[in-house]
């Protein structure tokens, strides 16, 4: 257990040497000083635990003293006790109030010295435990941001993973994938969600169809429309890639986008038959720019409708499928839409907008 130190400024010598005697008496190291200034010097020097004062001495002094003690980082919790003659209430309040601990009169009195010091020393005891907590916290932070830098790498990298496994499906090269979480993320700044919500959307939107890797094959390569019970079979996507996500241990933000990207604003969509604003609104933003996207974009089925066109089928699909709001936002971003797509060039895909 180390020795703690006690820094005693005093500038009469009679009274120095014998706080100095008592303190060694009570086993601490001690650190004697003549005035204020020296106070100062040897607290940035010695980091004493424990600081003794005279109230009055030559320069700096009394209260200043010790204000600018507590304003020292490394005497800001270091207990301080008061010598003075001084016993007028007004002189100790104001000592108290800026910063002072403990007091003991002159002359100093060796019982009454040795239990106030014993009673101070106790509050080194909780200072040093103080420190090694917040060591202990320190470490357990950074370990903590470790760890969560760490994890964000393995989300990054199973969000890339099943983004391929999504591209495995779809004769798209993944443009659409890409063009559809930078298409979120404009719709999203757009509606006011918030930076860390927005980022959120441009790194899960891509997902929302990753769910069709448990589709057959068959079903999903199929040219023209899917019959009846096909298309009950390709609504299972939606739920396929909720559970692939929730397990995966994804945001919700991702697990929404999965299954709720084919439910529509008036309540006929699926799986759920959500309506309105009880669908969250991770899927109803990618609901419009995933149905945007695929209405500009070539499939096998149809050509690349103009862009203007699809401006008029989004608006068409506003209030029936597709939040009106959202849609008056995105074609609002228009100019920043055009980019993405000339960013993102894009080939024939076998994906229907409404499926």
């Amino acid at each position: 257990m180390r020795t703690p130190t006690v820094l005693i400024a005093e500038d009469e010598d009679h009274t120095r040497d014998r706080l100095c005697a008592l303190t060694r008496g009570l086993g601490f190291e001690v650190v004697p000083v003549a005035n204020g200034e020296d106070a100062i010097a040897a607290v940035d020097r010695e980091r004493p635990d424990l600081v003794i004062t005279d109230l009055h001495m030559p320069g700096l002094g009394g209260r200043h003293l010790v204000a600018l003690l507590r304003q020292v980082e490394s005497t800001r919790e270091t207990p301080i006790m008061v010598v003075t003659a001084d016993s007028r209430r007004v002189t100790k309040i104001d000592l108290l109030e800026a910063g002072a601990d403990e007091f003991i009169g002159k002359p100093v009195e060796p019982e009454e010295f040795r239990a106030r010091l014993r009673s101070l020393a106790r509050r080194i005891d909780l200072v040093d435990a103080l420190d090694d907590a917040r060591g202990q916290l320190d470490d357990a932070m950074r370990r903590l941001e470790e760890r969560n830098a760490e994890l964000e790498r393995l989300t990054l990298g199973l969000v890339v993973a099943l983004e391929r496994a999504n591209e495995f499906n779809d004769v798209d090269t993944g443009n659409h994938i890409r063009r559809v979480c930078e298409y979120a993320a404009l719709l999203g700044a757009a509606y006011g969600c918030s930076p860390e919500f927005t980022e959120q959307l441009r790194r899960y939107a891509g997902l929302h169809d990753v769910g069709k890797v448990g589709i057959r094959h068959e079903i999903l390569k199929k040219p023209g429309r899917l019959t009846t019970a096909e298309f009950e079979e390709m609504k299972g996507h939606t739920l396929i890639g909720a559970e692939l996500l929730r397990v995966a241990g994804l945001p919700s933000v991702a697990v929404n986008v999965a299954q709720h990207h084919h439910e529509r604003w008036d309540g006929s969509g699926y799986p759920h038959g959500l309506e309105g604003e009880s669908i969250p609104i991770e899927a109803r933003i990618v609901a419009v720019v995933d149905v945007f996207d695929a209405l500009v974009s070539k499939r096998c089925y149809k050509p690349a409708f103009p862009v203007e066109e699809a401006w008029a089928e989004l608006e068409r699909s506003a209030g029936t499928h597709l939040d009106p709001e959202l849609v008056r936002l995105f074609k609002a971003e228009s100019t920043s839409i055009d980019q993405v797509r000339e960013q993102y060039t894009d080939q024939v895909s076998l994906e229907s907008p409404w499926e």
